[in-house]
């Protein structure tokens, strides 16, 4: 369910060449949850609790969380829960573009808009894990069209970069 502009095209991001916020406020992780619960309901599937739980874990994370922190997060909080259990729910708010993963690390971050396609590229620190969702135009684009030159179909499209964010590269520097 993307949103429109009046002409009928999608609408841009407005992030679009900016950093998205990593760890929202309480309201805004409210806002994540009942904007999932809506995409869910437009799209007829069902955002169970369990789902709900761990997309409100993933959202509330200050850094983006394996399956194994979640599975212990959950059993922390009283839930009986197996890893199968956990990675279907991972797989479910994968499929809806409600988070992302990264490979490099497998762990799994929320969108902050899953309302509408949009391009990312994930900074990683690879000293202390904090991720960044940096907005961009035109990057996936490009890596599709020099994909396609090489008669090759990218069946996933995902790019991270790792290096030190502001806080580790100053630590490093003293």
């Amino acid at each position: 369910m993307a949103s429109r502009l009046s002409s009928g095209q999608p609408a841009r991001c407005p992030h679009s060449e900016t950093t998205s916020c990593m760890q929202p406020s309480s309201q805004q992780v409210a806002a994540l949850l009942r904007q999932a619960e809506a995409l869910c309901a437009a799209r007829k599937l069902r955002f169970t609790a369990l789902r709900r739980q761990v997309l409100s874990l993933i959202c509330r994370a200050r850094q983006p969380q394996g399956a194994y922190q979640l599975l212990e997060q959950l059993q922390a909080s009283g839930r009986s829960a197996a890893p199968p259990t956990v990675y279907r729910a991972l797989d479910f708010l994968l499929e809806q573009g409600l988070i992302h993963r990264l490979a490099s690390n497998n762990t799994y971050l929320a969108c902050v808009h899953p309302d509408h396609p949009h391009e990312s590229v994930f900074l990683v620190c690879r000293h202390c894990g904090d991720t960044r969702e940096l907005h961009t135009r035109g990057v996936n684009r490009a890596l599709r069209q020099r994909a396609a030159e090489q008669d090759f179909a990218i069946e996933h499209l995902a790019v991270e970069i790792s290096g030190a964010c502001r806080r580790c590269s100053h630590k490093r520097a003293l």
